[in-house]
């Protein structure tokens, strides 16, 4: 049988999601958690690869084999099994054809901003610290521009795009919240490119300085160069905040800060 996870991870000390030869990833304490739970070795998909740094709150994961524990049992032992930066927050069974990358409709990411005079202190989630004005009505006009299904080569490693890699993705929504001091960059889409969500951030905040005009967008998305976008913010204050499926209803595991950012709950 297969069973999907929501999981939430903070990516501080991994080098990504997926499995690395020499350096520790998402993947492998999920795996080294599920051979001693289980009694047994399985391999773990996940809606989306994140890079090293990247964190989590809504990342969606399967596997495929029979166990006895009830889902709560799996959860709890899974959770008492996990590094604390790792938490298993759902999970459920799923139908067998299933697949927590090629069933996914949608994906969704936030990248988180700070704007303020003086660094945030203890705070519960990182974000990108920014001092100075920054604009974000032009930003809104600018993202426009990104809507729909494009060739986002221009926001991607240019290694990515010589190795002949394609490079179009469907963006469905860009929104921008502002949360004084915080601004929280939103950004629904049926997948995503190497570095493209933390490039895209770059360019946003360029316009947001006044620094790129809104309309340059269309022409940056056109050009397919990477020396026209904005610089690879860092990893760090960017969040996998949803994944959704038809057949892997999730609607508890939904993260406060998706519910609020859409407005489907208040403070």
């Amino acid at each position: 049988m297969k069973t999907a996870m929501t999981i939430e991870y903070d990516g501080a000390a991994y080098y990504g999601f997926q499995l690395q030869k020499q350096q520790n990833s998402v993947q492998a304490e999920l795996e080294k958690a599920l051979a001693i739970a289980l009694r047994q070795k399985v391999r773990v998909y996940c809606a989306g690869r994140t890079d090293t740094g990247v964190n989590a709150l809504g990342q969606v994961v399967h596997f495929a084999a029979e166990y006895r524990q009830t889902i709560d049992e799996l959860i709890y032992s899974l959770n008492s099994l996990l590094p604390r930066d790792i938490a298993i927050r759902y999970a459920a069974h799923v139908p067998e054809n299933f697949h927590a990358r090629f069933s996914c409709l949608a994906r969704e990411y936030v990248y988180v901003i700070c704007n303020a005079p003086y660094r945030p202190g203890t705070l519960w989630f990182k974000s990108l610290w920014l001092r100075g004005k920054l604009d974000w009505a032009p930003v809104r006009h600018a993202a426009e521009h990104l809507i729909g299904e494009k060739d986002f080569a221009s926001f991607t490693k240019a290694a990515l795009v010589k190795s002949g890699e394609r490079t179009f993705r469907r963006i469905d929504a860009v929104e921008i919240i502002e949360s004084t001091p915080y601004i929280f960059i939103y950004i629904r889409g049926s997948g995503f490119l190497h570095n493209m969500i933390r490039i895209l951030t770059g360019t946003l905040i360029d316009v947001a300085r006044g620094k790129i005009a809104p309309e340059s967008l269309r022409e940056i998305v056109g050009s397919a160069d990477r020396l026209a976008a904005g610089v690879t913010q860092k990893p760090d204050a960017l969040y996998f905040l949803h994944a959704e499926y038809a057949d892997y209803p999730q609607q508890e595991a939904i993260h406060w800060l998706r519910r609020l950012l859409l407005g489907e709950t208040k403070v």
